[in-house]
This record gives C-alpha cells, structure tokens and sequence, in this order.
C-alpha cells in the first residue's frame, strides 16, 4: 500500500465515525471512503473517491470491496458491528483483507480480521498513531511477544513451505511453551534477546536435531532437509527459504 492509502478502505455509519474517517482521509487521499448517503456531504471538501450508499447497503458495497480484495478495510463502528457487516463475506484467512474497528471517539484501533497474514495488526498500530489511538492486537502471539510464524523471515525476503496445520501447530507450540527447535545456517534470524522465546532451541544444524525431542520444527536453509526427516517431521516441520544472497535493493 503506498503512503497515499491507495487500496485503503474507510467505512463509517455515524457522524462521529464520519468525523474519524475524515481525519483519516486528508492524510491518505487514495484511500476510498464508503458512507451512507445521507452523511457524504460532510467529507465532499475531501478529494478521496467516496462511494455514497443507501441505508442498509453498508454491508453489501464491504462485501463488494472483500471479494476485489482490498488491501485493508477500516470500520468506524464498534468491533461487534463490524463483525455483523462482514460476517456473510468471509473466506479464508490467507485471502481475506485485514479489517481494523475504529470506535466514534478514535479512541482504540482494534485488529478484528486478518491480524497476521491481512495486516491488520500492522494497521491497527499506524491507525493509533495517526488518531492518537491505543492499538488493540489480540492474537496470541503478538499479546505474548512471540514471532508470528506465518510471517519470519518476511522482512528478510524468506518464503514460507508448509501446509496450515503446519503453520497452526507451529504457531501453537510457541504460544503454549512446547519445546520448538529453529534449525538456521548463518544465523539467518537474529531476534532481539527480549523477543527469543525461551521456548526456542537454535540449532546450527540438523547434525544436532533430535526429532522426537521437538513439538514443531523451523527449519531455515537454502537447502530442503533430507526425504526421511521431512517424512519423519510430518506437520512438525515448517521451512522457510532464506533470500538468495545477492537479492534485495541496492
């Protein structure tokens, strides 16, 4: 999403969430807003494309942005009426947008959908910020300081190899304190100490891996690890593909 907003959804019922979007909008001027007829004239100084619907088609023209799907959706209303609009669209988590409640007071940024993988708990931090907000992130990971691993690596240009009860049992055994091993080459993954569960065993090679020892396996290395482990680990192992030395910018 570029700084403009474009791919940003804004959507509000009530003047006052109205008033919130508006603040929203003037610092993002390619972000859509999405209102109720009635109130469009109070954000028609704005220069944002905004689509004006009728009384009770909220929902529809949301369900119509899910399915494009935008980039990230932001209700000002009430985490629960966010969940009435949206419930009948819903899909998958690794398609569905993520979707941020703002309540009327621009008070909390909730991350109602799409935390990880839609980015919503990303958003739900820059939305606080802009409004002077508290971010509200309530993925177990994240509310007990733990990598997300659906997204390690992300940054560092990795690509993720596992099926999502992989991803689910992985994800689970950090949250749950199991034992999980991180199996790296070049120490590949540098976590500040304060963010390194101690649940975590670095493992420089697969020399030192007992498989049965391990709730989960994150395996990190340019190189698939041999046939009878990946059949031995099952739903345990989860393997990233570090970036290709040489790839990036500059």
């Amino acid at each position: 999403m570029s700084d403009t907003g474009h791919g940003l959804v804004l959507a509000a019922v009530t003047r006052g969430g109205i008033a919130q979007a508006g603040r929203l909008a003037a610092a993002w001027p390619a972000a859509e807003l999405v209102v109720p007829a009635r109130l469009a004239p109070w954000l028609a100084d704005l220069p944002n494309p905004c689509a004006a619907v009728d009384t009770g088609s909220l929902g529809a023209a949301l369900g119509a942005r899910f399915r494009r799907p935008v980039a990230q959706l932001v209700c000002f209303c009430s985490v629960g009426a966010t969940v009435r609009l949206l419930a009948p669209y819903l899909g998958d988590k690794t398609r569905d947008p993520g979707v941020v409640a703002v309540d009327e007071g621009g008070r909390f940024a909730v991350a109602v959908i799409g935390g990880h993988l839609g980015g919503a708990n990303a958003w739900a931090q820059r939305l606080a910020a802009e409004l002077g907000a508290t971010p509200v992130v309530t993925t177990a990971s994240d509310s007990a300081g733990l990598p997300a691993v659906d997204l390690l690596g992300q940054e560092q240009g990795w690509s993720v190899v596992a099926s999502k009860a992989a991803l689910r049992r992985a994800a689970a055994a950090l949250v749950n304190g199991e034992p999980v091993a991180l199996v790296e080459e070049d120490e590949a993954w540098r976590p500040a100490a304060a963010t390194r569960p101690s649940n975590l065993d670095r493992l420089s090679g697969p020399q030192q891996l007992s498989a049965d020892a391990y709730a989960a396996v994150l395996w990190v290395r340019g190189q698939a690890p041999p046939a009878d482990w990946q059949v031995r680990l099952g739903e345990r192992l989860v393997r990233y593909r570090p970036a290709a030395k040489g790839d990036g910018c500059g």
